[in-house]
């Protein structure tokens, strides 16, 4: 679906781009702390953007650095921060994706953070700005990973020993996201497909006594009236998503039997549809979304499992947004 829909979160693209080789979020290194990295030189306000600067920057293992000591609740291991976020290219400090433009800071699990960035934040205080510089292949050769990955992203043009630099600001303790949607169940009108559920898991779309014919206007059709708060556009948002063609029996992509997935719901970022769609909606919901083509892959459609013109439907459990 990151394919798919586009940009995910910050956290998620950067990483994802970098995890070409099928890595693990963990690591079994360690990263060395310090009050400076060599080579790097970061410069600016907590939760403003940094400038990263780099001058024959060379790592060969995680080293880390505290640029601004905060003096808030210390991080743990098992928390869930809001996080300001950027990941810059260590062989000339431009930026590969930043979420400091976006309306509110990204909320982190930190179990769910690589090995040697969690070694950098746990034990540090909310306000802190912490930086970290490391090879690439730190990121993206996991110890799950194939025992021949090079640790190359080519997509970025690096190679897995170029050096990346991470700088994060911890903004503030977050809620984590909920497991399932919360709130009072909607009835969905007769002319919605029928959800096929496993406790809080969607497995199925029933077409069953509906047109064959696909509808060409957009729906929101409400399941689960949550309770939390709104979300907004160019929120970063936690999911889970099932979404079919029209009429097919089967997912083109979903997230139910995995783990739920982080988005920011922008422009640009994820098709048109997921934008109207979820923008207004409150955390906790459950929604179905029907999508026609020129709010989704249009004519063109997402081959091979997509095809063009399309109509998709999508059933959406908004788990958490903003921080």
């Amino acid at each position: 679906m990151r394919r798919r829909l586009a940009a995910a979160s910050v956290l998620t693209l950067a990483l994802g781009a970098l995890t070409a080789c099928g890595s693990d979020s963990d690591s079994d290194s360690s990263a060395s702390s310090s009050d400076s990295i060599e080579g790097v030189t970061i410069t600016g306000d907590f939760a403003e953007e940094p400038t990263v600067k780099v001058d024959k920057l060379s790592v060969t293992e995680p080293e880390s650095a505290v640029i601004i000591d905060g003096d808030g609740t210390e991080v743990a291991a098992d928390d869930t921060v809001a996080v300001r976020i950027l990941f810059a290219k260590g062989t000339d400090g431009t930026t590969i994706q930043s979420n400091y433009k976006n309306n509110t800071p990204e909320s982190a699990p930190i179990a769910s953070l690589p090995k040697s960035v969690q070694d950098a934040v746990v034990g540090e205080h909310i306000g802190s700005r912490v930086a970290l510089a490391m090879p690439v292949k730190e990121l993206v050769c996991g110890p799950d990973a194939a025992s021949d990955c090079t640790g190359d992203a080519p997509q970025l043009s690096l190679k897995g020993s170029d050096p990346v630099v991470v700088v994060i600001d911890l903004v503030e303790e977050a809620k984590a996201p909920l497991t399932g949607p919360e709130g009072e169940k909607v009835k969905p009108p007769s002319t919605a497909p029928l959800v096929e559920e496993d406790g809080d898991d969607v497995t199925g779309l029933d077409f069953s006594g509906l047109p064959t014919e696909q509808p060409e206007d957009f729906r929101r059709i409400l399941l689960v009236k949550g309770e939390g708060d709104v979300v907004k556009e160019n929120d970063p948002i936690t999911v889970n998503y099932y979404g079919a063609v029209w009429g097919e029996d089967k997912p083109f992509d979903e997230s139910y039997t995995g783990e739920p997935a982080s988005f920011t719901l922008a422009k640009g970022s994820l098709i048109d549809g997921w934008v109207k769609g979820l923008a207004g909606v409150k955390v906790g919901s459950r929604v179905m979304l029907v999508i026609p083509a020129d709010l989704g892959y249009g004519k063109q459609g997402s081959p091979p499992s997509i095809p063009g013109n399309s109509t998709l439907v999508f059933v959406i459990d908004v788990l958490g947004a903003g921080s």
